[in-house]
């Protein structure tokens, strides 16, 4: 689509459709100013891809066949006027001289920036200001020239009809491309040497089997290069390094990975490609298996160039690695959350019983501190610590929440549908989603189940030992107003409960991750000091345990901070802003109704209380479920079609 608006927009386009050619041929006299003179190659090339009348037999989709016939008619005008020839001549030939090809070798389409963060920084600012052009540079010429993918469609495709006519060209105005073939022993040196520098730093080193560092494939590459080595001993050289990225990327699936490492790898391998291109360059000596090659490494240039220039690209080939660890991380801790057997779906209530009596404690703390008025700070505090110990002692004991649930068991499930994508096999996905969803129904009953009538119980113990119920009747008649689903911003406030809910897993994933990557476990396992204080068989559980514990009290602290931080941010900045879980906000209202009384004359607020209790438990739990279903489907390749196919066959009736 956006394809034919760009089409459309050079069609519409009145200086170009209107452009003479002799007078942009004209601005290309060596007299003129470098920027006149390139403004003129770059409205040429613009003036190419307008598109044109063409024949409806030929094999080429229509806006080559433009390409190609408008090229044809500017090569016919070039050999009418010979003087404006000349020319664009002398700019090729400025263009092809000594050294101006090194750049465009070793530099184009490839990140000159060593960390992640300052590369997203520097196209993000590209993306917003325009780039300024250095002078006499080939490789700002190149990148000022080819804007458009279908530029690298059009020279690969039709280089037999491009490249013929320009190597004519040049051969008419004696313009050598020596200096260019010279240039690529320096752009290979340049290469060898920066992926030397990164193959033989320590993250990399530590992660392949080369234990002496003078062994290692990179450097030998570099030194082959150097030295002048054959391009088959070259190549076998980058055949190696390519199976110690292959080590580096496999030793990854077994430990953590951060975003610095994977910027890495990306522009290790963009290094070797690129070396792989200019040794293919150098070994052809077939003229037209050369123009095939010459095609190839421009279009790949263009391709890779333009690649380069987009932050939605570098974000997803650089964090794709990252979400799937992280996910991997999370879908560990949902196995716990899936019952398959009789036996597993009792210990999974009874956990849902005891958390719902947990809850039920926490959900009468969060009443008496919303009720009492504290200062926004001290009242946010006190929601955090309230939350953070529930959701603590819930992670010590082993306790299952269902609002917590969802997240961590779409990203098991997604296991079983990076199977079926490879295999197509519906039943043991089907299996999976019927497992998970029926062990998302026991969870909830077990909560609700026991936070309700411990809720009340608790209530009368305060009734009898004080006089008074926690909430007085305003505050219990504001409480159903509320959450309200019909009168209230109840249904918003819990999607926005699940997004956090979602969030925290996201957390939890990733500090397991970063734990591990840094090797911590090991650390604890080796110190003397921790040996020494825990004993050794105390010290190798601790550290077998630990990137997986912390994971949790990440998680856990995170939603606790995430759960007491919207209704502060409101009140501080005026705006209506909440949270609706559902097991908290179904204590919170059991506590209301109990004030209020639980005869029929107080039905309408009884209605309203049961059908808020499940709008928000479905918006909780589908959001959550959703988004770390669709992280999970994303970090494993696996597109949305997959995912409609398999929960449309999933809950159907089995034959």
């Amino acid at each position: 689509m956006f394809k034919t608006i760009k089409r459309l927009k050079y069609a519409l386009a009145p200086d170009l459709s209107r452009a003479d050619l002799i007078t942009l041929l004209k601005s290309l006299n060596p007299k003129n100013s470098r920027k006149e003179r390139l403004s003129a190659l770059k409205k040429i090339m613009e003036w190419i891809r307008l598109p044109t009348k063409t024949s409806d037999t030929s094999p080429l989709a229509p806006h080559l066949q433009a390409r190609n016939i408008r090229l044809k008619f500017f090569l016919q005008l070039l050999e009418r006027n010979p003087e404006e020839a000349n020319f664009l001549a002398t700019n090729l030939k400025e263009l092809m001289g000594r050294g101006s090809a090194v750049k465009l070798y070793c530099l184009m389409g490839i990140s000159e920036n060593n960390g992640f963060f300052s590369e997203l920084s520097d196209r993000v600012i590209q993306y917003f200001i325009p780039h300024v052009y250095a002078e006499k540079d080939s490789v700002e010429v190149f990148r000022l020239i080819f804007t458009d993918e279908e530029d690298s469609e059009w020279i690969e495709t039709c280089y037999e009809t491009i490249l013929p006519p320009f190597f004519e060209l040049l051969k008419t105005h004696s313009i050598s491309t020596e200096g260019i073939v010279q240039d690529q022993a320096e752009a290979l040196i340049i290469l060898g040497s920066q992926l030397a520098a990164l193959g033989i730093s320590r993250d990399i080193r530590s992660r392949i089997s080369e234990n002496n560092i003078i062994e290692s494939h990179f450097l030998r590459l570099n030194m082959a290069i150097t030295r002048g080595a054959t391009n088959k001993e070259i190549l076998q050289e980058v055949s190696q390094c390519r199976l110690k990225l292959h080590e580096v990327k496999k030793n990854i699936e077994t430990t953590g990975v951060s975003v610095a490492l994977i910027y890495k790898l990306e522009k290790m391998n963009a290094l070797l490609d690129r070396i792989e291109m200019i040794i293919y360059l150098r070994e052809t000596e077939d003229d037209k298996t050369k123009m095939m090659i010459v095609s190839q490494f421009i279009s790949h240039l263009i391709r890779d160039e333009l690649r380069a220039k987009t932050v939605k690209d570098f974000l997803n080939e650089n964090l794709h690695m990252l979400t799937r660890k992280v996910v991997e991380r999370a879908g560990e801790k949902g196995d716990h959350y899936i019952a398959g057997t009789p036996e597993q779906r009792k210990e999974l209530f009874n956990a849902a019983a005891w958390a719902g009596v947990l809850t039920a404690f926490t959900a009468i703390t969060k009443a008496w501190i919303g009720h009492v008025g504290f200062p926004l700070f001290f009242e946010g505090l006190f929601f955090f610590i309230n939350y953070a110990i529930g959701f603590l002692l819930m992670q010590k004991w082993h306790l299952a929440l269902s609002s917590k649930q969802p997240a961590f068991m779409a990203s098991a499930l997604s296991r079983k549908f990076e199977v079926f994508k490879q295999t197509k096999e519906l039943s043991d996905v089907t299996s999976e989603v019927r497992k998970v969803s029926y062990s998302q129904l026991i969870a909830s009953v077990g909560n609700l189940l026991w936070v309700i009538p411990l809720t009340i119980a608790l209530d009368w113990l305060w009734f009898w030992g004080t006089g008074s119920h926690v909430v007085d009747q305003a505050y219990a008649h504001q409480i159903i107003e509320k959450h309200n689903p019909l009168t209230s911003l109840t249904i918003p406030f819990a999607i926005l409960t699940g997004i956090l809910l979602f969030l925290s897993s996201a957390i939890a994933g990733w500090v397991e991750n970063w734990i591990a990557f840094r090797n911590i476990p090991l650390m604890i396992h080796e110190s003397s000091f921790f040996n020494t204080f825990f004993g050794k068989k105390r010290l190798k559980e601790i550290s077998d345990s630990f990137a997986s514990t912390m994971g949790g009290i990440a998680g856990n602290v995170s939603i606790a901070f995430l759960l007491a931080t919207p209704i502060i941010v409101g009140k501080i900045f005026g705006i209506p802003l909440d949270i609706r879980h559902v097991t908290l906000a179904t204590g919170t209202m059991t506590l209301a109704l109990n004030t209020i009384g639980w005869d029929l004359s107080h039905w309408p607020e009884m209605v309203s209380m049961f059908s808020s209790m499940l709008l928000i438990g479905i918006c909780n739990f589908g959001v959550s479920f959703y988004l770390a279903l669709r992280m999970a489907a994303m970090a494993r390749n696996v597109e949305a079609k997959y995912l409609k196919v398999i929960f449309r066959y999933a809950f159907k009736k089995k034959v």
